[in-house]
């Protein structure tokens, strides 16, 4: 009989031992797994935003042209898997392409603004140039640095919205990559922080007289001409004391050179027209295989920083490092999964992507260089009609 009692001793004492080891062992785990990285120091984010949204199309003078640049990414590396980096960098390429059309539908639905186009470089055609630096991306937050300058170089904007996704912003069930269909007109879930971008936008546009505005315009009308032909329309425009572009003097109004710009810009703003076309049918290509990328993304992150939360109030109790360690297997099979995806978002992108680099016009090579080409091609043209001379 002792010795019975004595094996169930040693049995409860190898038991607890066993369960102290594991819990030592869980706790490492999930210390490892879910240290938190420093959280950083910034703007607050920008809520539930309503756009302002004009019922009656403002006065010609108020419809400014704007071009939104492909944005720029400084989004910091996926810790993922160093193996699926590649792939990450290929989304944040992606990303940079996306997001701009969304900004300028969103320009364009709030019926304040002239003609809104996505361009791959600075135009000098156009009144606003935007330009936006994605700084961080996961699906569950949004950080964008916003430029916003004008045809004079005056700066109307220079700030960094953050906006973050809930889980009510996206579908209650993923969809899989077969049934992308089902995400085409899903809203975007950061639609908030665009909709603050246009609406502060069009509070500094309120801020300036009519005047204000007639001179941009004329402005932008000589910056263009002037692009065309240096010496031209050399004098037309001088830089004032604080560096910005002032009207100098203006050609007569039945100046044939004048109506020979006129002629080009609407031959490249027939070009320009075609290069925002491409964007958004970019857009329309990877927007659904995007915004299931994005939802996985989002409940990954979700579900580490609940890991996290659970890692600092759950105790040492087993149930708890039992449950953390639970949660740190399925991330990493998650992970595998979330790769994997990724693979397959730069793999159905890549089509769209293609399309986007292929000739326009009878121009070759990446967009960015069509664009160069083509404006060169309008100079080599502006000289040729008026038989000026290009510096």
């Amino acid at each position: 009989m002792q010795q019975i009692i004595h094996n169930a001793n040693h049995m409860t004492s190898h038991r607890a031992s066993v369960r102290l080891l594991l819990c030592l062992g869980v706790a490492l785990l999930v210390s490892c797994a879910s240290t938190p990285a420093p959280e950083e120091v910034g703007p607050a984010p920008v809520g539930s935003v309503s756009l302002n949204i004009a019922q009656i199309t403002p006065t010609d003078d108020k419809l400014l042209n704007i071009g939104v640049r492909v944005f720029e990414t400084q989004a910091s590396p996926e810790s993922i898997s160093q193996s699926g980096a590649a792939i990450f960098a290929e989304i944040r390429r992606t990303e940079t392409h996306v997001l701009p059309v969304v900004l300028r539908n969103t320009l364009v639905a709030s019926n304040q603004w002239g003609v809104v186009r996505v361009l791959p470089q600075d135009d000098p055609s156009v009144d606003l140039l935007i330009h936006g630096t994605i700084t961080h991306s996961d699906g569950a937050n949004l950080t964008l640095a916003i430029a916003v300058t004008d045809s004079t170089g005056r700066e109307w904007l220079n700030r960094t919205y953050i906006d973050i996704a809930n889980s009510g912003d996206y579908p209650e069930f993923v969809p899989s990559l077969r049934d992308r269909a089902t995400t085409r007109y899903m809203d975007d879930p950061f639609q908030d922080i665009h909709d603050q971008i246009a609406n502060d936008i069009l509070a500094i546009r309120e801020t300036l007289t009519p005047a204000d505005l007639d001179d941009l315009i004329q402005v932008t009308q000589m910056n263009y001409a002037s692009d065309l032909s240096p010496d031209a329309f050399a004098g037309t425009l001088q830089q004032n004391e604080l560096g910005l572009l002032t009207l100098n003097r203006l050609p007569a109004q039945n100046d044939p050179m004048l109506g020979r710009v006129a002629e080009i810009r609407a031959r490249h703003n027939v070009f320009i027209d075609t290069i925002d076309e491409y964007y958004e049918a970019l857009y329309q290509d990877v927007k659904p295989v995007y915004d299931i990328w994005r939802q996985y993304s989002h409940d990954q992150v979700i579900e580490e920083q609940e890991s996290r939360e659970m890692t600092r109030s759950g105790g040492s109790s087993f149930e708890a490092l039992s449950q953390n360690y639970n949660r740190y297997k399925w991330a990493k099979i998650f992970e595998q999964e979330f790769v994997a995806l990724a693979s397959g978002f730069v793999s159905e992108t890549a089509p769209a992507i293609l399309e986007l680099s292929r000739n326009v016009n009878g121009l070759t090579g990446p967009v960015e260089e069509q664009y160069a080409q083509w404006r060169d091609f309008l100079r080599q043209l502006f000289e040729v009609e008026t038989g000026g001379v290009l510096q």
